[in-house]
């Protein structure tokens, strides 16, 4: 199957359509985004992943790094799923098709460094307060 895929991100989350008009998936992560101050090397967090879809679909989310899948739905219009991820740099999570593997939709966890060398002063050197 020729498969044409439409992505934009509407609000944070990823919709995707193919040309045989499968229903849309919604799919989000939160929090996107960990900042590491100085001298932090690794960030906890505990994301929160929700997906759905006007018809009942069979998906599993997959973490970049691992070959097993973190959580799979059967025949289920919507899905969420709550972790905690430890990670050093930015890490990418993809929903795909049970059956075929095929990726449907995918977001980005970021990790950046919070270096103060590179931060702008938020006050006038000037400034008493």
């Amino acid at each position: 199957m020729n498969f044409i895929l439409l992505m934009s991100i509407l609000a944070g989350r990823s919709v995707i359509a193919d040309e045989i008009n499968l229903p849309l998936i919604q799919f989000s992560i939160k929090p996107r985004l960990c900042v590491l101050a100085a001298g932090e090397e690794v960030c906890h967090d505990e994301l929160t992943v929700k997906w759905s879809a006007a018809e009942a679909r069979s998906l599993c989310l997959y973490q970049s790094d691992k070959v097993q899948p973190l959580r799979c739905w059967e025949n289920a219009t919507q899905g969420e799923y709550q972790f905690e991820l430890t990670a050093s740099v930015s890490t990418d999570f993809q929903l795909r098709e049970n059956a075929t593997q095929k990726p449907l939709s995918d977001q980005r966890f970021r990790v950046v460094y919070n270096d103060k060398k590179y931060r702008k002063e938020r006050r006038n050197p000037w400034s008493f307060f």
